[in-house]
């Protein structure tokens, strides 16, 4: 260790893993440490509760995390910067504006942003989840408010998209011109069971979105999507929900990284490269296995993210993850209703909308939010 009298361990990304890893500092002895927690926002957000912020359920304060305050009740400094390399040589984190945070231990839960598998430069992503709100609070355009057509394409049709597309047409159902477009290159909910599929595609037309299946995108000129069968889409605006792809700094660094970019990391959540290093929720992915982007998971890998940290510093053997085989999924509706599956199980109706918010809200209750009307979606907080 870098510091014989109290070792640093630095905690770099707000994501659910990290936050419920200070809440555990707060109630847990832990050997004697300095932890930090870097974001570049004060603010995170919780995944589970996007969808209803979109379609109007729930406020943008009601769904985030107030990481400083968060940070201070667990007596861990919060700097607020933005990661940008890591140089393990050094065990030094790097910040955008060249500065740099010397480490022992390294804990990176960062998330991931979109793969922007087109060059549309008037679209918009929707991670990170910052500039989507702010792109969504936005004066309606004046031919939508006069009843012209309006097409609003979404590319992607994992439960993100699909979520978001009915969460936009909850929010905007007034609007009568207006048209939702969801385009996929294969079906909707890859990866999902088939009675799954089936009850998203009802509730999707009920809406009624347009859902474009097989619809495989090669270019975009004119705001207009081509397939490669040269079907034409024209849009208005683009929304792109599209899989997951990690920054670029990971890749650029010492950090082992998988082909897409990804931190690779074992069972214990520990770098397969630097032993000082752990990365968890999406940033990461285990070289024995390929696990879905999903908050799910950054929720289960908190205690072992914790526990492995705690026995690091104290030289104790690393404990492994045990990930589920399967999980819980909830897929909001955006009405009041949503569907639940969880291996061969799956339901949909109001009382499982009613059962997401509750563990959604109890999920919240666990941390400090930001005060009612503090978030102003304009790049600041």
């Amino acid at each position: 260790m870098t510091n014989t009298i109290q070792p640093t361990v630095v905690l770099a990304g707000g994501g659910h893993a990290h936050a419920l890893f200070l809440k555990r500092l707060q109630k847990k002895q832990t050997p004697p440490a300095h932890f930090i927690l870097v974001s570049a926002s004060r603010y995170t957000p919780y995944s589970g509760m996007l969808p209803g912020v979109i379609s109007g359920q729930y406020t943008a304060e009601q769904s985030h995390i107030d990481l400083e305050l968060l940070a201070h009740e667990s007596k861990c400094t919060f700097l607020k910067a933005t990661v940008s390399g890591v140089d393990t040589k050094a065990n030094e984190l790097i910040f955008l504006n060249g500065d740099r945070l010397q480490y022992d231990i390294l804990s990176i839960n960062t998330g991931s942003t979109q793969a922007r598998v087109i060059d549309a430069k008037d679209s918009i992503t929707i991670k990170p989840i910052r500039p989507f709100l702010s792109w969504l609070v936005q004066p309606l355009p004046e031919h939508i408010k006069q009843n012209e057509s309006f097409i609003l394409a979404i590319m992607g049709a994992g439960a993100a998209g699909v979520e978001v597309a009915m969460a936009l047409h909850q929010r905007f159902k007034h609007l009568h011109s207006l048209e939702i477009h969801i385009v996929t290159a294969q079906g909707i909910l890859k990866g999902y069971p088939p009675k799954v599929q089936k009850m998203a595609k009802e509730e999707i037309e009920r809406k009624p979105i347009k859902i474009h299946t097989h619809f495989r995108v090669t270019g975009v000129k004119d705001k207009t999507l081509i397939s490669d069968q040269n079907d034409h889409l024209p849009y208005d605006s683009l929304i792109l929900a599209t899989s997951a792809a990690p920054a670029r700094w990971p890749s650029e660094s010492s950090l082992a990284t998988s082909p897409d970019g990804f931190i690779q990391v074992n069972l214990m959540l520990q770098s397969v490269s630097h032993d000082n290093v752990f990365a968890c929720g999406d940033v990461a992915e285990f070289t024995h296995s390929r696990q879905a982007k999903s908050g799910v998971y950054a929720v289960r890998q908190a205690p072992t993210l914790f526990q492995n940290i705690c026995n690091m510093l104290e030289k104790k053997t690393l404990k492994p993850y045990r990930p589920q085989s399967q999980f819980l999924s909830l897929l909001s509706c955006a009405d009041g209703r949503a569907i639940a599956s969880k291996g061969c199980f799956s339901t949909r109706g109001r009382l499982i909308w009613l059962w997401k918010d509750w563990i959604d809200q109890r999920f919240m209750a666990q941390f400090p939010v930001p005060a009612t009307d503090s978030m102003e979606f304009n790049g600041s907080d």
